[in-house]
């Protein structure tokens, strides 16, 4: 899936073929999990704090993200982007470009082009961009309906036949 985001005044078609992962390793010498974690645990923390806060699974809208901004679930996902190297983003959204333009230069002569790289704009764009490569849609709607049992009940309830795990999930 190709998407274009802006960086600053300049557009850049990203791909999350998985390609991209190849081509990260080849350049950097590494394989992407490492520097994927702290995005990943960041946004966990974000959707867990949504969830708390709203009781919604699906139709979050943007005042549903503000209500987890001043909060705890807020302040972990800030401590585990702390384990993300800027370096590391611009790395992965140059290995994203790469895979959509095998004509763009090396890293360091790229980033040349940008004079600002503004994190809060990309950063959702592309983990977005790479969430939907590398979870399958099937997973995807498991994982939902996982964080949907996983929400605190104020009164106790009994379990239905719709509402308890089948064998195919534990």
């Amino acid at each position: 899936m190709e998407k274009t985001i802006n960086i600053g005044d300049k557009a850049v078609k990203l791909n999350n073929n998985i390609g991209w992962a190849l081509a990260y390793r080849d350049q950097f010498g590494r394989d992407i999990i490492p520097a994927l974690m702290p995005m990943i645990a960041s946004a966990l923390d974000i959707v867990s704090g949504i969830i708390e806060e709203t009781g919604k699974t699906k139709n979050i809208r943007p005042q549903d993200i503000l209500s987890v901004l001043d909060g705890d679930k807020f302040t972990d996902a800030v401590i585990h982007l702390s384990g993300l190297e800027f370096a590391d983003f611009i790395n992965i959204v140059w290995s994203l470009a790469k895979c959509a333009d095998e004509n763009i230069p090396e890293p360091k002569e790229w980033v040349k082009e940008f004079e600002i790289f503004p994190l809060d704009e990309i950063v959702p764009a592309v983990f977005g961009l790479i969430a939907k490569g590398l979870i399958s849609s099937k997973n995807f709607e498991r994982l939902k309906t996982i964080m949907g049992r996983l929400q605190p009940t104020t009164t106790p309830s009994t379990p239905t036949p719709s509402s308890s795990p089948d064998s195919s999930e534990v």
